[in-house]
């Protein structure tokens, strides 16, 4: 087997790794990357791109999980989604980017409501006022009837 082959099984066994979540070399956090499956494989810098085979391989499968982590993120969820598990700083970023929606959510709500409330009561104080108008104008015209009765 020659040095070249025996990289490229580095390179696919460090990227198996990686996808499943249990690297060795480097840390389960961020997206995936050419890269980060280089480190994994302890190769030199950017040494995974002298294997344009591994590369037409491997991104095909290193942007599905990356699509994948980040559906993950954005539902905040704590469960497995297609083989991507967040690792627990990335579990709590989503966490806390659903926290931040739900209160932006919230508050915004809330505020519809504040403005609702404010037009309701100025459409009541504009009908008491032309109820109290109505009233003034009875009075009136009934005093009016009692002086012509008189």
């Amino acid at each position: 087997m020659s040095s070249k082959e025996l990289t490229e099984g580095r390179l696919r066994e460090a990227l198996e790794r990686l996808l499943n979540g249990t690297p060795r070399n480097v840390k389960a956090k961020g997206k995936l990357t050419l890269n980060k499956v280089n480190n994994e494989a302890k190769l030199g810098n950017s040494y995974v791109h002298k294997f344009p085979e591994f590369v037409a391989y491997a991104k095909p499968l290193i942007d599905e999980y990356n699509q994948n982590r980040d559906k993950a993120m954005t539902k905040g969820l704590d469960v497995e989604i297609s083989g991507v598990e967040l690792d627990q700083v990335d579990k709590l970023k989503a966490q806390l980017k659903k926290a931040l929606e739900l209160k932006e959510r919230y508050r915004l709500e809330r505020d519809n409501a504040v403005e609702a409330r404010q037009q309701l009561e100025h459409k009541y104080s504009e009908l008491m006022f032309h109820a109290h108008e109505l009233q003034e104008d009875l009075n009136n015209r009934s005093n009016i009837v009692m002086h012509l009765k008189k």
